[in-house]
């Protein structure tokens, strides 16, 4: 018998985690911390596109910032996140049932996968969200931001949406294993960003460069950060 529940219930589980099949119990799951929990608005929301594939990047001073974009933007986001996050059986269960890709950075094969990942949800249309800064900021600061997502806009087409978040930070500090309830977070979404109308059609390190510093300023602009010309240290998340 249990042999038998296994085989039934293995497949499902795989789709859960695989395909985010368990999005919309996720998103029901996460409500009370979202809504009963914070205030939170989101402002122009209309800025992201309701069809295809679409790329959010956001500065990221918060784990919350990762359950923000995936259950409170008007559409499914399929976040790239941190794979620590998910180490725990029920985080497990429950971020990447409903799209999280988990990557280890300190195995630099593992980030190969996840982009692949990334780009097949956006080969279905889908959105993905990104942390260019590559890790939550420690200081508080707004650092230099990597390129990937810069060179999937322009080896996808997908447009990029650049997006700001503000008050996470005192949600669910660095650290903090539990939400501090009656907070304020705002998120505020700018103008789709197309590579293609920036006159760049493929990826060279100038074209990354440009489109990145571009997005990144945008984000700066939305969610008032100072910003520094320097990455974030990778060992401080």
């Amino acid at each position: 018998m249990v042999g038998i529940v296994k085989r039934f219930v293995s497949p499902v589980v795989r789709d859960w985690r695989d395909h985010g099949s368990a999005y919309e119990v996720a998103r029901i799951l996460t409500a009370p911390a979202r809504r009963g929990l914070i205030r939170l608005d989101v402002e122009s929301p209309e800025n992201l596109p309701t069809t295809g594939p679409v790329i959010v990047v956001a500065n990221h001073l918060s784990f919350f910032d990762s359950v923000l974009l995936m259950f409170a933007l008007p559409r499914p986001v399929s976040v790239l996140g941190k794979a620590e996050y998910t180490d725990r059986t029920v985080t497990n269960w429950l971020f990447c049932g409903a799209g999280m890709i988990a990557i280890r950075r300190e195995n630099a094969g593992d980030l190969a996968r996840a982009f692949a990942k990334v780009s097949e949800v956006l080969d279905r249309g889908g959105v993905v969200g990104l942390f260019p800064e590559g890790t939550r900021s420690r200081d508080g600061l707004l650092h230099r931001g990597h390129s990937g997502a810069a060179h999937l806009a322009l080896t996808t087409g997908a447009p990029i949406v650049p997006l700001g978040i503000i008050g996470t930070d005192l949600i669910l500090p660095a650290g903090a294993r539990l939400v501090r309830p009656f907070r304020h977070a705002t998120i505020r979404l700018g103008e789709p960003i197309h590579a293609a109308e920036a006159g760049f059609a493929n990826s060279t390190n100038h074209a990354r460069r440009e489109i990145t510093d571009c997005f990144m300023s945008e984000i700066r602009r939305l969610c008032q950060q100072d910003y520094v010309d320097e990455y974030a240290p990778l060992g401080s998340a």
